[in-house]
């Protein structure tokens, strides 16, 4: 069998989850001698890319930074390359990262994964109807949905049908690797941790005021964020405005900094409205740091009883919840190992072996 990837996600994420997931089932698939496939990524930017496969495996040149302005130029080169690719080539199919209108596939099966359906569900809020997925959807010959409530959203907005539709988790165990060298960050003020984008779906200012709302909290925790780039203006105006300058602090770094914090937070706070699977909440329960969380559909089929849920509409109920957790010794004790034991449920060999079946249905004698 041979399989090609896109460049799509390996050149606008630097690091992230989708990038994560696919970087994860083609370091498995490296394991399968009878598996030939490339990376056709003329120009990327992807740090798991360029660290974690092997580079007789990516057809491209990694960039250590984006050039300003030149980022449409890149993108079209990369399509156009793509395209003879394929020609050359001669894959069994195309497994594409992310929504790739420019794929030419003729006859070759196309697969594509869909993450979450996150701009529809905000379009609909809003009294307006957009589909911007709709032309990549109806080119592929199969979808993988990364949860059983995305597969549900995939019927509901784009009348897929089910039996086009396979459900694959992502997994959890690369947040383990070297796990064993990790120590607690005991310098430090006892802090909760929030990890990520804080774009509005991701319910960031509610996090903030609901943490502000407690006296308790802000005097026995600061807050440490990971990820998501350099605070706006508009987030540092609100920390400022909710007195929380010297409560917050915001750090970047690598995946083994990361779990560290985990595994050294006093607990993992995740208030997002919308997700199509949510993998620090996977990460964090693989580190063994207790999962607090909002009360939606798709945290509840990935965490189960493994977490405990608040109401992301109701800053009371929030504040409630966090507090009742966070200074209970039993509850926190009880939400590790609930969480640890489902984490175990998510692993990247299991995502590969069951990503590896749908190739199969498609493989070309």
């Amino acid at each position: 069998m041979k399989i090609i990837y896109d460049h799509k996600i390996f050149w606008s994420q630097k690091y992230g989850g989708i990038s994560r997931y696919f970087v994860n089932i083609i370091k498995n698939m490296q394991k399968y001698q009878k598996i030939d496939f490339k990376i056709i990524a003329p120009f990327y930017q992807n740090t798991y890319l360029k660290n974690e496969i092997k580079r007789e495996k990516i057809i491209g040149i990694h960039l250590k930074k984006k050039i300003p302005k030149t980022s449409f130029l890149f993108e079209k080169f990369n399509n156009f390359f793509f395209k003879h690719a394929v020609h050359n080539y001669k894959p069994s199919l195309i497994h594409s990262t992310y929504y790739n209108e420019s794929i030419n596939k003729k006859n070759i099966p196309l697969i594509i994964t869909v993450y979450d359906l996150i701009h529809e569900k905000l379009a609909i809020k809003k009294n307006n109807e957009i589909f911007p997925k709709f032309k990549s959807l109806m080119m592929a010959d199969h979808i993988i949905s990364i949860s059983k409530k995305t597969k549900d959203d995939l019927i509901k907005f784009y009348n897929i049908n089910e039996n086009k539709i396979s459900v694959v988790y992502l997994g959890s165990n690369h947040a383990l690797s070297n796990a064993d060298e990790y120590k607690a960050i005991n310098k430090q003020k006892p802090y909760i941790l929030y990890v990520g984008s804080r774009e509005k779906y991701k319910n960031f200012e509610f996090f903030l005021k609901g943490y502000s709302f407690s006296e308790k909290l802000k005097k026995d925790f600061n807050i440490v964020l990971f990820g998501g780039g350099k605070l706006t203006n508009n987030e540092r105006k609100i920390i400022s405005e909710l007195k929380l300058d010297n409560k917050v602090i915001h750090k970047e770094g690598n995946d083994k900094e990361l779990y560290q914090l985990y595994r050294s937070s006093k607990v993992f706070i995740f208030p997002s409205i919308y997700e199509g699977f949510g993998l620090p909440l996977v990460e964090a329960m693989a580190n063994e740091c207790p999962v607090i969380c909002s009360k939606n559909q798709i945290f509840e089929e990935i965490a189960g009883e493994a977490a405990e849920y608040f109401d992301p509409t109701n800053l009371e109920n929030f504040k409630e919840k966090v507090e009742e957790v966070i200074y209970s010794n039993s509850r926190i004790k009880e939400l590790k190992l609930l969480g640890k034991n489902k984490s175990e449920n998510y692993s990247w060999e299991k995502c590969t072996n069951e990503t590896l079946k749908i190739y199969d249905k498609f493989k070309i004698k």
